[in-house]
């Protein structure tokens, strides 16, 4: 017992210490921005799949879900958010189109490992073999990782789609600060997402 909570306050500080790391990296030497707002994104092109897979945490999420819905992608949406959220979600979809009973309402999950853990069970008990994961462009990097991880060994196709109007680094170049918050913000979850959970 007392080696498993030695081992986690070890992984506890070597997190603290990458972080602070980079935070150091990132303010003292001449950051890449675009290239590591670039670096982020994974954008697939749709194909034909079995169900859709809208990550909560940004509006244009389930909008651009919806409008894959609409354009024949898949016959059906998981809405994947905490409560409520993923009961707006579902909301905006229907008004966007989308009818009820093809809405699946995923609304445990807390965080983008959740997110896939919970979906898998979906995927799994609704006998799915292919998905589109949509989320934000920041959002995508980590989440690919993740939901890679937690589908390894299920056979299951997944393509990842990054929403068109999340307004994230509109300019290629990743100039506003706004960006910059969003994309340090993200390599930091990145290396807690891989300290955590590989």
């Amino acid at each position: 017992m007392l080696r498993g909570v030695t081992k986690v306050k070890r992984k506890g500080w070597c997190i603290a210490i990458l972080s602070s790391f980079l935070i150091v990296m990132l303010a003292v030497f001449a950051t890449p921005w675009p290239l590591l707002a670039k670096l982020l994104v994974i954008d697939h092109t749709p194909e034909k799949v079995d169900v859709l897979i809208a990550l909560g945490g940004g509006s244009e999420r389930e909008r651009y879900a919806a409008e894959l819905y609409r354009l024949g992608f898949a016959p059906g949406i998981i809405m994947s958010g905490c409560g409520k959220a993923a009961r707006h979600m579902a909301k905006e979809a229907i008004r966007l189109g989308v009818k009820e009973q093809d809405i699946i309402i995923e609304e445990k999950s807390r965080s983008t490992y959740e997110n896939a853990l919970y979906s898998r069970d979906i995927l799994s008990a609704q006998n799915f073999k292919s998905a589109i994961v949509v989320t934000s462009p920041y959002h995508m990097r980590r989440t690919k990782l993740v939901f890679e991880r937690v589908f390894k060994n299920t056979g299951v196709k997944l393509l990842y789609c990054s929403t068109r109007d999340s307004g994230f680094n509109a300019d290629g170049w990743c100039r506003s600060e706004k960006d910059r918050q969003v994309v340090r913000r993200e390599y930091i979850k990145l290396i807690y997402y891989w300290m955590r959970y590989w």
